[in-house]
């Protein structure tokens, strides 16, 4: 007999909610990940078709916004991306039992499968380019910097995203879908452009699920973007 425990307003609920952090393909039998899920749980792959979602068996409840819980779920997407390849998932992705995550994942199915032709053996990596405040660059000389940066990366990507340039000192904020065996490639070019600007700051980040080139919200259920 399953455990269920009583909410404050005296209704059931399930004991063993599944909180999705990830989905991967299909490992062919069950799979546990050398991480703990929340509340310690155990982070495990639950086989649906040649895709799986990565769960925890947590009690179900809303989760609102958490740094812990947040990093959190980073840790884990991290853990899991070292050995395969992942769609992301939003921060926050509960069900109440098996059954509802299945017909979640039915209804999702096809949009995963075209998802993983997309991103199979790839990661995101970010690049930001800053100019420090002391700086005085002319808008001729921002563009060729971005020019350059941009002509170059793009060779070495299978795909890259211009994002919002949130700061008048935001020269470059672009995502880049990179497939794994030519992260170092992909670096060293980073490295040497970063050389020829050197009175700018150039951000490196990742590798990343690939956020930016898949939807987050790939099971139905809309979140803010938490991630």
């Amino acid at each position: 007999m399953s455990r269920r425990t009583l909410r404050a307003d005296g209704q059931a609920m399930d004991a063993k909610g599944k909180y999705v952090y990830c989905i991967i393909g299909s490992p062919g039998e069950r799979k546990t990940f050398d991480i703990s899920g929340f509340m310690g749980s155990e982070v495990y792959a639950l086989l649906y078709r040649d895709v799986s979602p990565v769960v925890s068996d947590v009690p179900f409840r809303e989760y609102a916004v958490n740094e812990e819980e947040v990093e959190g779920h980073r840790r884990v997407v991290e853990e899991v991306m070292k050995d395969h390849s992942v769609l992301p998932v939003a921060y926050g992705m509960s069900f109440k039992n098996r059954k509802l995550l299945q017909i979640a994942m039915a209804a999702g199915y096809p949009a995963m499968q075209k998802a993983f032709s997309t991103v199979d053996g790839k990661v995101e990596l970010g690049v930001k380019v800053f100019l420090p405040r002391s700086a005085d660059w002319n808008d001729e000389r921002k563009r060729c910097c971005r020019d350059d940066f941009l002509s170059n990366l793009q060779n070495a990507a299978a795909d890259h995203k211009e994002l919002k340039l949130f700061s008048d000192r935001l020269i470059l904020n672009d995502a880049y879908l990179v497939k794994k065996n030519r992260i170092d490639e992909f670096s060293q070019l980073v490295s040497q452009l970063s050389s020829r600007y050197d009175d700018a700051r150039v951000q490196y980040s990742g590798p990343w699920p690939a956020y930016n080139f898949v939807d987050i919200h790939i099971l139905g259920k809309k979140r803010k973007g938490f991630r």
